[in-house]
């Protein structure tokens, strides 16, 4: 590693990384409510932002020397709790609304795939990623699942400032914290990054098209519930420590 990971280092990166994605939305001058109205906002207000935000990312990672650590675990967590990002894949496809996918233009549609790609992808890289190297260099495990889980939160808080609703917003923190630590549990049980980098473009696709942040109703329940229960009855298998293989008896 070229750069030594540190808590310090962690907080650097993810307050570069919203004040970046706060300016280049502002500067496409698309509200944040409005990006997917058009293809024009979609690729003003979604894709240009996140195809730099990602090319940021990708140097400065490349930079650190941190690619190793950041896209696998060296031990994954075996046992139950694997059941979560199986439940999570399936709700975010089955919660895809395709029967009015039909009724969007195939344009914005493309342009909203390529956006959430960048999303999944840079979100994901940094949160689940560079986050977690930096605060596993002096935080068990338990609070690099909590501050890494709380920093993916708060960037979403920016959207207030973006156009969104301060209700919706508030809302949209909280869901996103819990969903946050469902996209940490698919890289402990996997051992692979690029796991919760699917499910996060996924989930977003199926929350853009369809017109709202996240899954509702049943579906939605469901993923959230089923992160929370693992959180509660999986915390021993969990947090244990990243470098230490940890499995049901």
């Amino acid at each position: 590693m070229r750069v030594q990971p540190s808590v310090k280092v962690g907080i650097a990166l993810a307050v570069g990384y919203t004040a970046l994605f706060g300016i280049l939305v502002k500067m496409s001058g698309v509200g944040y409510d409005d990006i997917t109205a058009t293809a024009d906002n979609a690729l003003k207000g979604l894709v240009i932002p996140m195809t730099v935000v990602t090319a940021v990312l990708l140097i400065v990672t490349s930079i650190f020397g941190w690619w190793k650590p950041v896209l696998r675990e060296k031990k994954r967590v075996k046992g139950w709790i694997i059941v979560v990002p199986i439940v999570m894949a399936f709700t975010v496809f089955a919660g895809v609304n395709y029967a009015g996918l039909s009724d969007l233009d195939s344009k914005l549609l493309l342009w909203i795939g390529i956006g959430v790609a960048f999303v999944g992808l840079s979100e994901e890289l940094m949160y689940r990623g560079l986050i977690i190297v930096s605060f596993r260099s002096a935080m068990k495990e338990s609070h690099v699942w909590l501050w890494s889980s709380v920093a993916f939160a708060l960037l979403h808080s920016i959207n207030v400032l973006l156009g969104q609703g301060a209700i919706p917003t508030i809302q949209q923190v909280i869901v996103t914290f819990v969903i946050g630590s469902g996209f940490y549990i698919a890289r402990r049980t996997t051992g692979l990054i690029i796991v919760p980098m699917i499910l996060h473009l996924v989930w977003d696709y199926g929350a853009f098209t369809a017109g709202d942040y996240a899954l509702t109703g049943l579906l939605g329940y469901v993923a959230l519930g089923t992160v929370l229960v693992a959180l509660v009855f999986g915390h021993k298998l969990l947090f244990a420590p990243a470098d230490a293989e940890t499995t049901t008896a």
